[in-house]
């Protein structure tokens, strides 16, 4: 701010068609400067001296004067200096750009702090609207910030800069940006709303991992599931104020959803991710709950509806009638009581969620529970049928269908009692009965009686869509399905115990079989007519089972190396397998040609990163450190490198992510690649 009283007029003053345009509105008389800054000032009219012994008789007037947009010199005149300060401010916010100059204008008046804080908010605005990247729009608020703290410090510190910033946070930056140290500092003072770093983490997802796409729903969790490691890494050291929240993996889920709205197709993704990605046991258990939840979502709402709008009646006791034939024919009188539904979300401590109670039975992830005993999913069945029966074996019939009359006093044929007293006729009503069983429990677990077959018909919906998760445990992390981790238990003690005996000998009982499963398959005859042969569907089975639990040794056991020569076959080729033609020598297989088209495409770093992982040894995994490579140069990468849907190069999810190459195609194929790309670049 320049003090011009006692000196000549040196900025915004010194033009000429600013100081004709001063004198314009004073009608020629005289004034003088309060404030002076290179872009506007504000002048007072003077008193003559006639009035300098009788100043209370002279009314001073005020002028703000400033360039317009055209440089054209606009005017603002006011009989009070406090009433310029409204004008002073939209000078400053008609500024295309920040002008610093205005600053020192505001501490002419007592709103500063307020004027301060509408400036500041205006143009960190115009910077998140602006469309620039994030960490851009962030340095240039920090200036700002910067700027008016160099003038006004004891205004700045106490800005509310937290919702500009959570602004910035929506807009797109490139993956884990370095963030200079000063912004850090930046951050931690002003750090944004949990609804900027939802934003924040939402846009590296996407740009890490594409929209979902149903056939890639396996990979693309995986490559979540690594995201949110990499930023749990990458908060510690530039946000540490932030923690990564628990919920974005199931987020992903649900913005998934809204993408590709089948459940099926998700269901199937996440066990994919889990069995061949090696998804972690934190994620699969919160997949199972999202999971459990979508299934209830829609049923549970119209079952709690069906409950409470119509009649159902939970059995409490069923009681056998002495003489039938004086209770209209019937042999059981049931006691019941109105079916209590209610919506529950609890967690045990054996992981277990809980989603409703019917009265006294939970309906959990794990299966059905009643006081302290659980029912497995895949002990419990469910009986439906239609029973007719008359008010003297159940009383209340309040809404249910009206099925004609008995008498209440039978002859053993079934016809009326006409020498009894007293024998009135007796109403038959129709209800919709489900029995809840479970296999090793002698009585029902639950017996409901529904009065509309359509209620009784959405319970039963709701049961079988919740015995689906009984499947999920048959899924476990190391990719082994659940009939073969006895097998494979007994493998690894057999392999212990040989150990112990001789440490040079290293066996897998599978590989030992081999010589006799292959002895077991006869070459074919050659025909002329080449008909397509076809081998006992046993032994394809066999040697299915073989190849697949060959598989999971050698991967347990990294000292063996075993090569085998027969391919997994599809269940469609089982019973039919064509004979195909070889390749000879100097032949290259489609795949091959793409793989080699795709990777001699590549240039400088890229290349450079293919080249050292196929140096290494094929079907093994590395890590990023043994490797020397960085997280994002194998990430890029490995996504341009596939044929027919099989990825050359693959990045295995986890604490420490791992790289692996070639295990989706054959040794000569590997050999090749590896050949000609090891010294490339």
């Amino acid at each position: 701010m320049s003090d011009l009283n006692d000196r000549g007029f040196k900025g915004f003053l010194s033009a000429m068609d600013v100081v004709e345009k001063a004198d314009e509105s004073f009608e020629g008389k005289g004034w003088r400067a309060i404030a002076e800054t290179q872009s506007a000032a504000v002048v007072a009219s003077k008193a003559p001296s006639i009035f300098s012994i009788f100043g209370k008789l002279f009314e001073q007037k005020f002028l703000f004067l400033y360039r317009g947009p055209r440089g054209e010199v606009l005017t603002y005149q006011s009989k009070k200096l406090t009433d310029l300060s409204q004008a002073v401010l939209d000078a400053a916010l008609s500024q295309k750009d920040f002008n610093n100059d205005f600053l020192d204008l505001f501490s002419l008046f007592k709103e500063a702090p307020d004027m301060i804080e509408k400036t500041i908010a205006h143009y960190a605005t115009q910077i998140s609207q602006g469309g620039e990247d994030l960490f851009s729009a962030l340095r240039e608020m920090k200036i700002l910030y910067e700027k008016v703290k160099k003038k006004f410090g004891q205004y700045a510190a106490k800005l509310p800069l937290n919702n500009l910033v959570t602004a910035i946070f929506k807009l797109h930056c490139a993956f884990l940006p370095s963030i200079e140290e000063d912004m850090v500092d930046f951050l931690k003072q002003f750090p944004p709303e949990p609804e900027g770093m939802e934003s924040f983490v939402e846009n590296q997802l996407l740009l890490a991992v594409g929209e979902p796409e149903e056939s890639e729903i396996a990979v693309q969790l995986s490559r979540v599931e690594t995201v949110i490691h990499e930023l749990q890494k990458y908060c510690s050291s530039y946000l540490p104020w932030f923690i990564v929240p628990e919920g974005v993996f199931v987020s992903y889920l649900e913005k998934g959803m809204e993408r590709i709205p089948s459940l099926e197709a998700w269901f199937e993704g996440v066990k994919d991710a889990r069995t061949r990605y090696g998804l972690s046991q934190t994620h699969w258990e919160q997949s199972r709950r999202w999971y459990f939840e979508k299934i209830g979502a829609g049923l549970i709402t119209l079952f709690q509806r069906s409950i409470s709008g119509q009649s159902c009646w939970t059995i409490v006791e069923e009681k056998q009638i002495k003489d039938p034939l004086s209770h209209a024919g019937e042999t059981v009188r049931y006691t019941a009581k109105r079916t209590d539904f209610k919506i529950v979300r609890d967690d045990d401590q054996e992981g277990s969620y809980t989603l409703c109670s019917i009265d006294e039975m939970n309906i959990t992830s794990s299966g059905l529970k009643k006081a302290t005993k659980t029912f497995p999913y895949e002990n419990v069945n469910f009986n439906f049928n239609e029973l007719k029966i008359s008010k003297e074996a159940f009383l209340d019939s309040k809404g249910a269908r009206f099925a004609g009359y008995t008498w209440k006093y039978l002859l053993p044929g079934g016809g009326q009692d006409r020498e009894a007293k007293n024998n009135e006729r007796v109403e038959c009503f129709v209800y919709y009965v489900i029995t809840v069983l479970s296999k090793g429990f002698g009585t029902p677990i639950l017996k409901l009686f529904f009065a509309k077959e359509e209620n009784a018909k959405l319970f039963l919906d709701f049961m079988n869509e919740a015995t689906i998760l009984g499947s999920w445990k048959e899924y476990p992390q190391n990719g082994l399905p659940a009939p073969l981790k006895a097998k494979q238990r007994t493998r690894e003690s057999d392999q212990r115990k040989a150990e112990s005996q001789d440490p040079n000998i290293s066996l897998v009982p599978a590989i030992e079989r081999l010589p006799e499963i292959l002895a077991t398959i006869e070459e074919p005859k050659v025909v002329e007519d080449k008909k397509p042969f076809t081998l006992p569907r046993e032994l394809v089975e066999k040697i299915n089972s073989l190849h697949y639990e060959m598989e999971w040794s050698v991967k347990s056991n990294l000292k063996t190396v075993l090569h085998y020569y027969f391919p997994e076959m599809a269940p469609e080729e089982i019973g039919a397998i064509v004979e195909e033609k070889l390749p000879v020598a100097g032949e290259k297989t489609y795949g091959l040609k793409e793989l080699e088209d795709k990777i001699e495409a590549l240039s400088g770093k890229t290349l450079q990163t293919v080249c050292k992982i196929l140096a290494c040894e094929p079907e093994k995994e590395y890590t990023l450190e043994e490797l020397g490579l960085s997280f994002w140069s194998v990430f890029v990468v490995a996504p341009k490198i596939t044929t027919g849907g099989k990825p050359l190069i693959e990045v295995i999810s986890g604490e420490k992510p791992r790289v692996i190459w070639g295990r989706n195609f054959d040794s000569r194929i590997r050999d090749i690649l590896k050949r000609k790309f090891t010294f490339e670049g």
